[in-house]
């Protein structure tokens, strides 16, 4: 398709592929972190400057390093963490005198954000434990003299005895010693200097770090020169643009922010400049953030005043993003190689499933499928599938599965198999020649989803050669998963024979299949052998997760896992109740409740040794565990209902803080009348969902679910509106889950009551 054909869709509205925006919280009176005194004081928080004197230049990087000591042995423990998924480490606030401004307060001061990340944790004594940091990220310094110091917020300590905490952890407050810091008027030659030099290493080849540094370099640098060229060369996020988040920042954190727009804007039209649905997101909230219009009102106006203002905001911000896209629609012809197709993903994908702008940009995304990077490609295809759908996908699928099969489990894999599923989607006929081709080729493994769509007489080709394999005992992961999933009687004798060979040695992917198969064509056998499998414990761990593996097939089982729940091992205790809870019959209920009864006796008298230590492995941190995982199993038991009557009970035989807050919070939402079903549409094809204190439910256990409330029971379900959520899922898909779980419902007496529905 020509770019001239490219029209910019009506004024129906676009679907962000933003953040969702949400209400921030409104407090009377904001609690000031920088008045806060230490709360112990036998640790002790040493800042300094890291390997520089005390006086930088305007736009200089600050590096600092902290120290965390403790003259109390083993007693205090830090979070060793040095990121945020936010992208933003909030575990110390720095205090600067006179004031200065946070650099990214537009950013963070509106919208939900996803924290976390990957840490372990440090026992603080006289060896200093350090961390370091960069002001720059939470603080903009001018020209003059500073007095700084920080507020941690690391430190935490197990509770003491009859001490009873929410998280098994009692948080500590420490407050640093003051540094005192110069900052030099600008210099031009150094901000030149400085400029030059980190443009020309992210223009040319360098290592992660030192591209890092760069970005950070230019990030800091404030200025009118530094700002441009921070919008010249951001165009994604993550793994796409492993420093744009230094860019982006750097663009929100610029004092020239109506330059940092303009420059952005500038930008639309470079041909060789990628405009991407992070670059647009970007440009929309910078413009939307910078109108104090749109910040919302200091006090709470009301529920109904406030709803109001967020939807005005947010049809605002649509209409911006609008504007955007057809600026870069109108600029496509002057869009060159992989530049020009990662704009028209980024227009699909800003678009949010808006129909009238897939249908012009679509066809010249496929058109251009060559220039899109890879990591692209395998996006759309897995993830995005629907921007991109129709039969024009055809030579593309194909030429995917043309290439060698790579390795199982795999990014490239994961495409192959979206691949075959999306080919057999549109031409079934070649789809099911492509599985099958897969399914007999030893050096390919797809997965099950894909395989389960080749027909019966396929899978009895296939399995033939699968269970001579495993008699020979030169079977691929694969092939126990098919005798799992589709093996009949007649594979009975390979199979068991092959088992009983290695009992106790199988690696536990191929022993879990195995064991299933089992249960399901031959259940008695299959019972004794998870009971000899958990007995064999002596060459591998599989038994610490074996009973969860079994899966729906654990009722038959069921008796080795009500077994487990009194077995010395804690590991296998833990797998039997959470196993139990997720899988077990109804009949389960009763043995978990007996578990929870014993486990109260044991502690009668010793409950104040109930505590959760750093090392999880003591007598108390076990028992506290254990009492989480028995609380949960019972709470939230798949094929029984524990309504506010069985959590009042529950509450009686527990004895941790911890899991009576948390029992209290579900009984409250009970009491809250009518309860919210949730649903996780991601991935689209297999939703999760989510009422009361049930979470993550299959659509068959949702069902199961809803037939244990008592009769008469209203539910609400929550649909999602365009721009609500990204990827969207469409309406119809939304509604056809609803009316499947609705008749269900209504056979015994639910009454399910949509919300949010157009």
């Amino acid at each position: 398709m020509c770019d001239e054909h490219l029209t910019m869709p009506g004024t129906r509205s676009i679907a962000l592929a933003l953040l969702l925006l949400v209400k921030p919280a409104l407090a009377a009176e904001k609690h000031d972190p920088c008045s806060t005194a230490s709360s112990v004081s036998d640790v002790r928080f040493e800042l300094a400057l890291k390997d520089h004197g005390s006086v930088f230049q305007y736009g200089e990087i600050i590096p600092m390093v902290m120290s965390f000591t403790s003259k109390t042995k083993n007693r205090y423990w830090a979070d060793v963490r040095n990121y945020d998924r936010s992208g933003r480490l909030g575990i110390e606030y720095y205090c600067v005198e006179p004031e200065a401004q946070d650099p990214l307060a537009s950013y963070f001061k509106f919208g939900a954000f996803l924290g976390g990340g990957l840490g372990s944790t440090h026992a603080l004594d006289a060896t200093p434990f350090t961390a370091e940091a960069e002001l720059n990220e939470w603080r903009t310094l001018g020209p003059g003299h500073y007095r700084v110091y920080a507020v941690s917020d690391r430190i935490w300590r197990p509770p003491d005895a009859r001490e009873q905490t929410p998280y098994h952890r009692v948080p500590e407050v420490i407050r640093s010693n003051t540094v005192e810091i110069e900052v030099n008027p600008p210099d031009p030659g150094w901000q030149s200097e400085q400029l030059r030099s980190a443009t020309q290493t992210l223009s040319g080849p360098s290592s992660p770090e030192d591209s890092r540094h760069a970005a950070r370099r230019l990030r800091f640098l404030n200025t009118k020169d530094s700002t441009k060229q921070l919008a010249k060369l951001f165009w994604g996020l993550n793994q796409r643009q492993p420093i744009g988040a230094d860019l982006m920042f750097g663009l929100y954190g610029s004092p020239y922010r109506q330059l940092a727009i303009d420059s952005m804007h500038a930008e639309l039209v470079v041909p060789d400049h990628a405009i991407t649905n992070e670059f647009l997101g970007t440009l929309v909230n910078l413009q939307v953030t910078a109108d104090p219009s749109w910040d919302p009102p200091s006090t709470d106006p009301g529920p109904g005043e406030a709803q109001a203002f967020w939807e005005r905001r947010r049809a605002h911000t649509l209409e911006v993003m609008k504007a955007e896209i057809q600026t870069v629609v109108a600029a496509l012809s002057r869009k060159t190689g992989s530049a020009r197709a990662l704009t028209l993903n980024g227009l699909l994908m800003a678009g949010g499933g808006d129909e009238r702008l897939g249908q012009t940009i679509r066809p010249a995304l496929i058109a251009a499928w060559a220039d899109l990077p890879s990591e692209a490609q395998r996006d759309l295809i897995q993830y995005r599938w629907a921007l991109i759908a129709g039969p024009e996908m055809l030579p593309i699928l194909h030429r995917i599965v043309a290439e060698a099969p790579p390795p199982a489990r795999t990014e490239p894999a994961m495409t192959r198999d979206a691949a075959l599923k999306h080919i057999y989607e549109l031409d079934p006929a070649a789809g099911r020649e492509a599985i099958l081709g897969d399914l007999l080729n030893l050096k390919a493994q797809p997965g099950l989803d894909v395989i389960k769509l080749l027909p019966r007489e396929d899978l009895a080709i296939a399995l033939r050669p699968v269970i001579e394999r495993i008699g020979n005992h030169d079977a691929r992961e694969l092939d126990y998963e098919l005798v799992d999933r589709y093996g009949g009687d007649s594979a009975l004798g390979v199979v068991q024979a092959a088992f009983e060979e290695r009992l106790g040695k199988w690696d536990c992917a191929s022993q879990s299949a195995m064991l299933r198969y089992f249960l399901r064509v031959a259940p008695e056998y299959g019972a004794r052998e998870v009971s000899a499998s958990l007995s064999a414990r002596k060459y591998t761990r599989c038994y610490s997760f074996q009973l969860q593996e079994l899966g729906k097939e654990l009722p038959k089982a069921q008796q080795s896992a009500i077994d487990a729940l009194d077995d010395p091992d804690a590991d296998l205790v833990k797998d039997a109740v959470l196993a139990l809870g997720r899988w077990g019959s109804s009949d389960a209920e009763t043995a978990l409740w007996a578990r929870l009864q014993r486990f109260h006796w044991e502690w009668t008298g010793r409950e104040d040794q109930l505590r959760s230590m750093p090392d999880y492995r003591s007598p108390g941190s076990r028992g506290v565990a254990l009492e989480q995982e028995l609380v949960s199993a019972i709470a939230k038991g798949t094929n029984w209902i524990c309504p506010p009557d069985k959590l009042a009970r529950l509450a009686e035989l527990v004895w941790t803080k911890g899991q009576m807050q948390q029992i209290e919070g579900w009984v409250k939402e009970w009491k809250q009348g009518s309860a919210m079903i949730h649903a996780s549409w991601f991935p689209e094809d297999n939703p999760t969902f989510s009422v009361l204190q049930y979470v993550q439910l299959s659509e068959d256990q949702l069902r199961a679910k809803l037939g244990q409330f008592p009769r008469g029971t209203q539910l609400r379900w929550q649909f999602w509106q365009p721009g609500q959520i990204s990827p969207p899922v469409s309406m119809a898909k939304q509604e056809a889950f609803y009316e499947r779980m609705r008749a269900g419902a209504e056979q015994h007496g639910i009454l399910l009551i949509k919300v949010n529905h157009p």
